[in-house]
């Protein structure tokens, strides 16, 4: 008889003591959760960032190479 009433004691307890439990385990696992969103937007953002400046160079460097090969067919033209 003395184990069920324990069982009905820890059974008691645990219906207390669950929602409090629950919440501060979801509590906590928003957070990490938040935390892990935030990380990845800023490695979005920088990675964007890092492409679209990349992206510039390049047209840059393209526009400077076809600069310099029309300035060289007017020179081959001319001379």
């Amino acid at each position: 008889m003395l184990p069920i009433i324990g069982g009905i004691v820890v059974g008691a307890i645990t219906a207390v003591a669950a929602p409090s439990l629950i919440s501060a385990v979801t509590s906590g696992v928003r957070s990490m959760a938040k935390g892990a969103m935030k990380g990845g937007i800023a490695a979005y953002s920088a990675a964007s960032e890092y492409v679209s400046e990349s992206g510039e160079h390049f047209q840059d460097l393209v526009a400077e190479a076809k600069s310099e090969v029309n300035q060289e067919k007017k020179t081959t033209v001319k001379g």
